[in-house]
């Protein structure tokens, strides 16, 4: 089997690079106007819809630091507290 290889400039890497983070942005965009009119703090299972993910994934970003509110033992979650994790992530 053969291997192939793409060798880049660091100019076209960045410029990739830039490209892809400009699209991210854009789709976060969309996600948090499309997503306006619902509610703020969100349970569990709204926020696995919301960030179009499963509860095993969710479980993973919050041991990776994803924000979230405990009260009494319950947990939620803060939509605009997601958006700016998300985007730091970028």
């Amino acid at each position: 089997m053969s291997i192939l290889e793409i060798v880049l400039s660091d100019e076209q890497v960045k410029m990739i690079q830039q490209q892809i983070n400009g699209l991210i942005s854009c789709e976060l965009s969309k996600m948090r106007n499309s997503n306006n009119d619902k509610q703020r703090y969100m349970n569990k299972k709204q926020t696995c819809n919301y960030l179009q993910i499963s509860n095993n994934t969710l479980d993973c970003w919050i041991e990776k630091g994803l924000p979230v509110i405990k009260i009494n033992g319950v947990i939620r979650f803060d939509r605009l507290a997601i958006d700016k994790w998300l985007s730091s992530k970028v």
